[in-house]
């Protein structure tokens, strides 16, 4: 009897940590760079950050963004991951956008359906593979430049403007990126 008590008592908080685990696995994008990397990445100081989230379908997005003092340099990171227990969403978006095959098969399918692309399914068109960050990385440059990392099933868009050219600009997303994978938990 008792030992039959412990085994259910054992399953129940195994089932609680499981819950836990997943409400708690996303993370604030706004607690994803230090103030401090961002300053010696930039040479400005963070005068402000601003957090959004969103849930949309299957994947949830945590936004920040860092105004510094030159507007133009400010940097916005986007994290998104699987909302609820569909533990792959967020890695099935990312294989949508940056890998074709079959994903590239159902773009074809969408647009014949009429369905327009998104502006990252657009852009991911031109990404330009970036090796030794995260599980995967891809560079899309667009009127700004936007590295984007896979780590397990989440992925970060790490956004830069400035006055800058592209690799200087793709070398300070890297350093940033870094920063950010070392406190995604």
């Amino acid at each position: 009897m008792h030992t039959a008590l412990v085994n259910r008592t054992a399953r129940l908080l195994a089932g609680f940590a499981v819950v836990i685990a997943l409400k708690g696995a996303q993370t604030d994008a706004c607690a994803l760079l230090s103030p401090e990397v961002i300053h010696r990445t930039t040479g400005e100081q963070v005068a402000n950050t601003k957090a959004t989230s969103q849930t949309a379908g299957k994947v949830q997005q945590s936004q920040c963004f860092y105004t510094l003092p030159t507007f133009t340099n400010s940097i916005s990171v986007t994290l998104t991951g699987p909302a609820g227990v569909r533990r792959d969403a967020a890695r099935e978006m990312w294989e949508r956008w940056f890998h074709h095959g079959q994903a590239g098969d159902a773009r074809e399918k969408d647009r014949d359906r009429g369905e327009a692309e998104s502006e990252e399914e657009e852009a991911a068109a031109s990404a330009v593979p970036v090796s030794g960050v995260g599980d995967e990385a891809f560079w899309v440059h667009s009127f700004v430049g936007n590295l984007y990392v896979r780590k397990g099933n989440r992925f970060l868009r790490i956004s830069l403007g400035g006055k800058m050219n592209d690799d200087e600009r793709q070398m300070k997303a890297r350093a940033l990126a870094a920063d950010a994978l070392r406190r995604l938990h």
